[in-house]
């Protein structure tokens, strides 16, 4: 009898088991393997929080003239004033008068059009074209002051006129230059 009451207590709990306590057990372990990808999603947070932080202390630390002139290397928006005073005054050290002033702004003159090859790139790109009346030398020079400029100017065209009549003791000829110049989307 002891061994009947033995098997039937055994065939109970295995009864058991299968019934309440399998249920239990399963949501037992999908808690635990939730919790696992929780911890990982939280140390995940905690270590982007500290990069994020250390990033701030960096950036913190640089001065802010610099800050300022990354922000004239590669502006947040194309301010076409700004930039025409920047060229005026670049020129007049070179005693140059800029005429004719024209933006085209690239990508933007069909919004239905796709532009792939500037579509994956953090910047947008303007076309600058203008004109002024200089000697040779004083041409080479404002170009070398461009080249050095802090804002980003890819020079894409040069044109000139040279004097009609050989009695010109100046030597001026007009100029057409494009440049193509640089901001942050």
């Amino acid at each position: 009898m002891k061994n009947s009451t033995a098997f039937i207590l055994i065939i109970l709990a295995i009864g058991l088991f299968y019934t309440f306590t399998q249920d239990a057990y399963s949501q037992v372990k999908a808690l635990q393997a939730s919790a696992s990808d929780e911890r990982n999603v939280l140390d995940n947070l905690s270590r982007i929080t500290e990069a994020k932080d250390r990033l701030a202390l960096t950036y913190g630390g640089i001065p802010k003239v610099e800050i300022e002139r990354l922000g004239k290397i590669l502006p947040p928006d194309v301010d076409t004033v700004r930039l025409a005073l920047d060229l005026d005054s670049l020129a007049a050290r070179h005693n140059i008068s800029i005429k004719d002033v024209h933006l085209e702004q690239k990508g933007s003159q069909d919004a239905g059009s796709i532009d792939l090859e500037q579509s994956d790139t953090p910047y947008n790109k303007a076309q600058l074209t203008f004109r002024f009346v200089a000697s040779y030398p004083n041409f080479r020079s404002f170009l070398g002051d461009l080249e050095t400029s802090l804002r980003i100017m890819d020079v894409e065209s040069v044109s000139f006129t040279a004097p009609s009549d050989d009695k010109d003791k100046l030597n001026l000829s007009e100029y057409q230059v494009t440049v193509e110049t640089y901001w942050l989307k």
